[in-house]
């Protein structure tokens, strides 16, 4: 019982659906009750607020019971409302990692070695697609400001200039764990015959688009995600279209990196024009758009 209620834990910010246990070991059981059941019911669905409605502070107590033997634990979380669909990031790379867009919150990219977690590496600058573009030199990447996307609808937007390709290696990346991600990936696995894809494990997830992008040629690479309808887009072209794709971006502390995750060879090329919408999956036409920056 003692174990039981010190292990169990809730986030204390909320943004989407969350477990609430109803089993534990020993025959422990695990019941819930909500201050606020419109906004997080007993089982953990959540509605969030609307725009400018304003957060919502709910108290959910557990009675955990084994036997006879009764105690209860309760949490105050958070439900966030919804966020106005907007850009929160844009890299430029014009000579450094500056984020240009009007979100404050966000600042500017850092330098990291070959993994996305840890120190070292070098980002230079030459001439892109606008003005300059950073270099990745097969043994650096740039990790993102943590929780740019917190939603299960975004977009994802950047020109990719490839010197070398290698499975699995990222463009983009973003993790909510080591276990619950997406990756945007240049040349991807044997299973979608090494075309660019977009993948996401541990609920894995496929999304090959039937195209490889060119060596040493500036390619505009995007995707979108809306409530679990996942669209790809090259060179302003729809490449895939599938539904039930995971909701990976459940928490405001998500990572994000470019060209680097935890595990495989970074990314070795160019990139310009980094763009991140939390909250809106925009249009083809907006799309189509973008792949014209040239």
């Amino acid at each position: 019982m003692d174990a039981v209620y010190q292990e169990l834990q809730l986030e204390t910010t909320i943004i989407s659906n969350i477990v609430l246990p109803t089993k534990a070991t020993r025959a422990t059981e695990i019941t819930w009750e909500s201050s606020n059941k419109e906004v997080i019911s007993t089982t953990g669905t959540v509605n969030r607020p609307e725009v400018n409605a304003g957060d919502e502070i709910v108290t959910l107590t557990a009675t955990i019971k084994k036997g006879q033997v009764t105690r209860t634990k309760s949490f105050t979380v958070t439900v966030l409302e919804r966020n106005e669909g907007q850009l929160v990031a844009h890299y430029s790379f014009d000579g450094n990692l500056e984020n240009s867009s009007v979100v404050e919150s966000f600042g500017a990219g850092k330098v990291t070695g070959n993994r996305m977690n840890n120190d070292g590496g070098t980002i230079t600058f030459t001439e892109g697609v606008k003005d300059q573009a950073a270099v990745f030199n097969g043994s650096s990447g740039i990790r993102l400001p943590d929780g740019l996307i917190s939603s299960h609808t975004y977009t994802v937007s950047l020109w990719l200039k490839p010197e070398e390709f290698t499975n699995y290696t990222t463009a983009f990346f973003g993790a909510r764990s080591d276990t619950s991600w997406v990756s945007l990936v240049p040349r991807g696995h044997d299973g979608v015959n090494n075309d660019t894809m977009i993948w996401s494990g541990t609920s894995w997830y496929d999304a090959g688009t039937g195209l490889k992008l060119e060596k040493d040629q500036w390619s505009h690479l995007a995707f979108t995600v809306d409530e679990g309808e996942l669209m790809i887009y090259i060179n302003g072209e729809q490449t895939f279209n599938g539904n039930n794709f995971p909701n990976v971006f459940t928490s405001t502390n998500s990572a994000f990196g470019l060209g680097v995750n935890y595990w495989d060879t970074p990314f070795k090329g160019l990139m310009d024009e980094v763009k991140i919408f939390n909250d809106v999956a925009i249009s083809s036409e907006e799309i189509e758009l973008l792949a014209k920056v040239k």
